[in-house]
């Protein structure tokens, strides 16, 4: 096996065959000007055999040049050789040349006309005089029989690729289809200076990544062309760029400044905004004075929307929770007021904070700071001990915080490694008692689900302060939702979640039973969004009848118009102010759904951005 394995290395490693005999008679010890060639006839006659078959089964073109080489060697070999009438290597030289006859028609069957080159062989064969080697007749009929099933894998497979291409054919054609009817609609959007633009070009983006681009005709870039108009808005300039390398199947990522121009997001207010005294109006409630905490980040210029407060009752507790009141100080339909509307909500990006109000008028006016009266919107819920909610208010007032706490100093207390006063001690662990009762009378799995709803509702992972503020928010969105509704003819802005279908869930069983797959990402697939709505379904996820967004107005524009709901469910409203405020909320309802959504496609956008560029700006 060596000897073969040797020689072979030999006519692998040469394309002259007289290099090759030189190798040979090296590696062989014998002389090809001499009669002496029959262990060379021999050994090239053997080593042919194999290197035929191999080639019959693996079809491997190595194999085959190897096999030609051989057979112009034998060639080469008996030509120079001596021989006798009855001289006995005869009888491998014929052997050889049939083989050699035989390997040729093989190598001409495995090339186009394979069915055909086959009964040629066959009747080749025929044609051969074997005489007393049977054995060498035995042998080439098993290769025809090897060749016959060659041929007939090939057929069911060609069978099946035809199959495959066909279905593959018609894939192209309905990917084809949709992306030029997206890109149709891109331009559409364009020329009418559609929000929807977004939607459809991210959708363009996608199926670009997911498929091949087909072919685009010159009228499309054309009209591409006709869109570039002079006076085109400067977002639009950067929508049609990105369009135009998409049709030329090409990635373009815009830069940050582009990314927000694209957007529409802006970073600073007018100075008439903020100046302009009939956008702001500052009002005296009754004064409170609980003892009241703020938890909050470390971070200096941290601006507090909420607070606490809470009292020990004979039969439970009763859970004060104050948010600033920005829906009272910022009048409706005013400059800043409309300006606020047009953000939404506030942004936090990798680089920066995109505040929603003027970070200087949410510092100086309604940042809820230590011994500073500020107007808040206050829950009082009376709390039992087994964390049930037997009762509550809601009141419009006027109190100056206590205390401004840390997470991390509010943590140390918790855990006992510190003390502030025994005021604070006090109170903190209560609030830590009452909000761990309320979590363990809501609690469900949902709850645990944070990112599936895009609600901020995980609290195991959190750290014990930030339980007892999340838990808080969770009740006071809920509550004002609940009470509001109580109202007849006030449209109430709700946060609702669907429940998913049996058909999902279903099909989720059935093409997810993989148990190493990441359930959360399998449940976003099929579960609904939460949204924003003026019909009361619910929030599935939360397990609760009623919720809204009411908790942060400095931060959520929805927010403040439920500040603005409470002011006047106390007032006897016409059925004109009715109706008026209906298509109000109707037309924010809209505008919420869609910049939520527009809002998510630009913070995807912009941190691929900032990632490409990374550069990164002190966080403001």
């Amino acid at each position: 096996m060596g000897k073969k394995v040797s020689v072979i290395k030999i006519i692998e490693e040469n394309d002259d065959l007289n290099i090759i005999l030189e190798e040979l008679q090296k590696k062989l010890n014998y002389n090809i000007s001499m009669d002496n060639s029959k262990q060379l006839i021999r050994l090239l006659f053997k080593l042919l055999d194999t290197e035929v078959t191999d080639y019959v089964k693996t079809q491997d073109e190595n194999v085959f040049s190897n096999a030609l080489k051989i057979i112009a060697l034998l060639d080469k070999t008996v030509a120079s050789g001596t021989f006798s009438k009855n001289d006995s290597h005869l009888y491998y030289y014929k052997q050889a040349r049939l083989i050699i006859k035989l390997t040729g028609l093989i190598g001409e069957f495995l090339n186009e006309g394979m069915e055909d080159n086959l009964n040629l062989i066959k009747e080749r064969l025929n044609l051969l005089d074997f005489k007393n080697e049977k054995e060498i007749s035995k042998k080439f009929n098993s290769q025809i029989s090897d060749l016959e099933n060659v041929l007939e894998g090939k057929r069911v497979l060609k069978i099946c690729e035809a199959g495959k291409q066909l279905e593959q054919e018609k894939q192209n054609a309905e990917n084809a289809k949709m992306f030029m009817k997206l890109l149709e609609k891109c331009f559409v959007c364009v020329e009418a200076e559609s929000d929807d633009i977004y939607y459809y070009l991210h959708l363009l983006h996608v199926l670009k990544s997911q498929i091949e681009v087909p072919e685009i005709d010159l009228a499309y870039f054309e009209q591409l062309k006709s869109l570039k108009k002079p006076n085109k808005s400067t977002r639009y300039k950067i929508i049609l760029s990105e369009i135009e390398y998409i049709m030329k199947n090409k990635n373009k990522v815009n830069s940050l400044s582009d990314t927000m121009t694209k957007y529409q997001i802006e970073t600073d207010f007018p100075c008439s905004d903020i100046s302009s005294s009939p956008s702001i109006q500052i009002l005296t409630y009754k004064q409170v004075s609980p003892i009241t905490f703020t938890i909050d980040s470390d971070s200096l210029g941290t601006i507090k929307d909420d607070a606490l407060s809470i009292k020990r009752e004979k039969d439970g507790y009763t859970l004060g929770i104050h948010i600033i009141n920005v829906g009272a100080f910022i009048l409706p339909n005013s400059p800043l007021d409309k300006a606020i509307y047009n953000r939404f909500r506030s942004l936090y990006l990798p680089n920066q904070v995109i505040h929603m109000i003027p970070k200087e008028m949410s510092k100086s006016y309604l940042s809820l700071e230590a011994k500073i009266p500020r107007n808040v919107l206050s829950l009082y819920a009376r709390i039992s001990e087994n964390g049930k909610v037997q009762s509550y208010t809601f009141s419009n007032e006027t109190t100056s915080i206590t205390h401004n706490l840390s997470y991390y100093l509010s943590d140390r207390i918790l855990r006992r490694e510190t003390t502030a006063s025994g005021e604070i001690d006090y109170n903190l662990k209560l609030l830590e008692h009452v909000t761990s009762l309320l979590e363990n009378a809501q609690k469900n799995d949902y709850r645990n689900i944070k990112e599936l709803f895009g609600e901020d509702t995980n609290t195991d992972t959190l750290a014990l302060s930030e339980k007892i503020v999340s838990e808080s928010m969770v009740l006071y969105n809920s509550l004002l939702a609940e009470y509001l509704s109580q109202f007849d003819g006030l449209p109430v802005i709700y946060r609702i979640h669907e429940k998913p279908t049996a058909s999902s869930i279903e099909s989720i069983i059935k093409n997810h039973s993989n148990p190493s797959e990441d359930l959360i990402t399998l449940l976003k697939e099929i579960y609904p969004k939460a949204n924003y709505s003026l019909e009361n379904i619910g929030h599935y996820g939360l397990k609760l009848p009623t919720y809204s967004h009411s908790s942060s107005p400095i931060r959520r524009y929805v927010d403040i118009y439920m500040q603005r709901l409470y002011s006047l469910s106390s007032k006897s409203l016409t059925v004109q102010e009715l109706e008026a405020l209906q298509k109000e909320a109707e037309a924010l309802v809209e505008f919420a759904n869609k910049r939520e959504k527009e809002l998510k496609l630009f913070q995807d956008e912009y941190e691929h951005a900032y990632i490409k560029t990374f550069k990164p700006d002190n966080r403001n």
